[in-house]
């Protein structure tokens, strides 16, 4: 999301174009009057993760050979914030975001593992006078100060 910008700073005349693989626009524009396409760079952050995963099968004192023996869970909490420098010229709207995660896995066998996760992605404004002119999307018709993502994912991973 916070990946890449077109940094226009001491261009005029700018125009957009579509790139080649369409994965992002391009910037052309003037500097001293001299054609320039605006360099992409990329925004600059902080942040971390902090992951904790417990053997559910051992904290219930499970069968190592039974059916049951095979439950992980994991909790996860990440967060990441654009500097301040990079987030003024490519969203002056958005602040912080993160990340709440828990996942629930059964290994089936050693090939075979199901996993369950769900995860909260939230993002925050930057401030509160951008809800007044078109902030972050708003949420039930109301401006929101912050966005949120639910996310649900199944997976069957095969290990060889």
């Amino acid at each position: 999301m916070l990946s890449t910008f077109n940094d226009t700073a001491g261009l005029t005349g700018t125009a957009t174009a579509t790139s080649i693989d369409g994965a992002s626009t391009v910037v052309f524009g003037l500097r001293d009057g001299v054609p320039t396409v605006a360099p992409q760079r990329p925004a600059r952050a902080q942040g971390g993760f902090v992951q904790i995963g417990f053997p559910l099968s051992r904290l219930f004192d499970a069968d190592p050979k039974g059916r049951n023996a095979g439950w992980t869970t994991y909790l996860y909490y990440g967060f990441d914030q654009a500097a301040a420098r990079d987030a003024r010229r490519f969203s002056p709207v958005r602040g912080r975001s993160d990340l709440f995660s828990g996942n629930l896995q059964y290994k089936l066998n050693s090939f075979v593992t199901f996993a369950l996760e769900e995860g909260l992605y939230r993002t925050r404004a930057a401030n509160n006078s951008l809800l007044d002119f078109g902030g972050l999307p708003p949420l039930r018709g109301i401006p929101s100060r912050e966005a949120h993502n639910i996310r649900s994912e199944f997976a069957t991973i095969f290990t060889f």
